[in-house]
This record gives structure tokens, C-alpha cells and sequence, in this order.
């Protein structure tokens, strides 16, 4: 389950206004809307070795939390947080309240197709699990349109991390997110739009279970009695029980690859 513009790799919701509403109530009790952790934030931005001191930072399809406020803190610049959901660029917007950040973050709540953002004035594009939501390929695309020259980009996407995946998780998969590939392919897709890579690694099993899949799985004891009668919530309850079960079983087949890169100079 994804929120649109933010993370997890599975499929969007669908348009029954129930089911949507329930989903989202879902994703803005929890602290992230994909897999990552404080530490894999930490390593991507240690392999940019001279951004800016205060540079001009994009959270594109930021999600819920605060991880714009965290960008914002690790970087020392200023952030753009953008996301389809206004709800989530509400809570980043508190979040930077809270931290005494506000000053530095500004909040924007639009489609990533249709961003109103200038070309090549970021510093840094920022996307944890979120180009999925317009295809990974149309994503780095949007990502070089937006980084300036020299800049850096870095983005998270689901990948196979073995070989021959067993057929039951492919089935999931396929129709979840028909563009899951090898790490090699997603890497191809990177250089094919024009970065340089600097480095890319697997997010640990912790970034999914400590940072999304326990605090889903807390919310939704919360909501089985309180949805009880609801059918629509029900459905959507069931359909994250499947996706952490999936998970549970074959998390060791797939997973989050981060990749840090750089537009050329030239």
C-alpha cells in the first residue's frame, strides 16, 4: 500500500473515496510512508562530499513525519517539501515548527508531474521511495530537470536482490508493481538519464520493520475494532496485513537499493 508521490513500492489506492480515505487516515499516524531509517539518510548524504553549507535541498514526495525537518537539519539548508497529499506536507510543515526548522523548509503540495518548481536550482533532489508513483525511469527524468549542473540526486527504489525470485512472490509483485527489476537494470536506468553514480546499498531489513512495517502494524490493532463495521477499512486493513505477511516470508528476495548520483557538470 502507497501513499501517491511517497513511498512503499505497492500498488496506489483506488479511486473508491472510502477506501482512500482510510488508507491515508493509515499513513498520517505513522512516522514514514516507506521503508528507511536515520542511519541509510546519513550514509546517502556522506557521499556528497561538497555539497553546499546551505544548500537548496527538494523532498520530492516527502510522506508523512518530519524527514523534510530532518533533512533540513542534516544538510543545513533549506528544503522544498513536496507531496500530493496535503495532510503530509502539513505534518512536515509541524514537524519543522517543532524543530525550530520552519525558517528553512518551504512546504508544497502538488502532483510531482507538475511540480511548480524552476529547473536546475536544487542543489540536492531528495526521494525516498517515491518516483515509483510516475514510473522510476519518468522519475529521474523529473530529477534532471530539477538538480542543477553538478548537482545530486538521491533516490530509493524496490529491486530483486536475488536471482530467481520464487514465482508466488513474482505474482505479488507483478501486480503491485510491475517495474520491480534487478539491481543492475534500476542502475542502467540511472546512468541512462544522464548521473554519474556515486555509490547505491541495500536498505537494511530495520528500515522496513523498526521505521514502517511495526508502527503499521501498531496502527492497525488500533483500527480492527474501531473499523469493525467499516467494509472499505476492513479491505484496506487486509490488503497491509498481505503486504507485511509478504514481507515476513520474502523480504529476503527484494528490497529498497538507494543510489546516490550526480548530474555531470557539463
Amino acid at each position: 500500500m502507497t501513499p501517491p508521490d511517497s513511498s512503499t513500492p505497492t500498488s496506489l489506492p483506488d479511486a473508491d473515496p472510502r477506501r482512500r480515505a482510510r488508507f491515508f487516515e493509515i499513513f498520517e499516524s505513522v512516522p514514514r510512508g516507506g521503508p528507511g531509517d536515520p542511519a541509510s539518510t546519513r550514509r546517502a548524504l556522506a557521499m556528497m562530499t561538497d555539497l553546499p553549507a546551505q544548500p537548496r535541498v527538494l523532498d520530492l514526495g516527502c510522506g508523512p513525519g518530519g524527514g523534510s525537518s530532518n533533512l533540513a537539519n542534516l544538510t543545513g539548508g533549506r528544503v522544498t517539501a513536496l507531496d500530493l497529499h496535503a495532510p503530509f506536507v502539513v505534518q512536515q510543515a509541524a514537524a519543522a515548527r517543532a524543530a525550530g526548522l520552519s525558517h528553512r523548509l518551504g512546504p508544497v503540495c502538488a502532483d510531482m508531474r507538475d511540480a511548480p518548481l524552476a529547473a536546475g536550482v536544487f542543489d540536492l533532489v531528495w526521494s525516498e521511495g517515491a518516483l515509483y508513483s510516475i514510473g522510476f525511469r519518468n522519475g529521474l527524468e523529473l530529477c534532471a530537470r530539477l538538480v542543477r549542473p553538478g548537482g545530486y540526486v538521491a533516490a530509493s527504489e524496490v529491486v530483486w536482490t536475488v536471482d530467481a525470485p520464487p514465482d508466488e512472490v513474482r505474482r505479488w509483485w507483478r501486480a503491485e508493481y510491475p517495474d520491480i527489476a534487478a539491481i543492475d537494470e534500476k542502475t542502467a536506468a540511472v546512468r541512462d538519464a544522464g548521473f554519474e553514480i556515486l555509490g547505491h546499498f541495500t536498505l537494511p531489513r530495520e528500515a522496513w520493520w523498526d521505521h514502517l512495517y511495526g508502527p503499521i502494524r501498531a496502527r492497525l490493532e488500533g483500527l480492527r475494532q474501531t473499523w469493525a463495521d467499516d467494509e472499505a477499512g476492513l479491505s484496506v486493513i487486509a490488503e497491509f496485513d498481505t503486504e507485511i505477511e509478504m514481507f515476513e516470508r520474502w523480504g529476503h528476495t527484494y528490497g529498497y537499493e538507494f543510489f546516490v548520483a550526480r548530474r555531470p557538470d557539463r
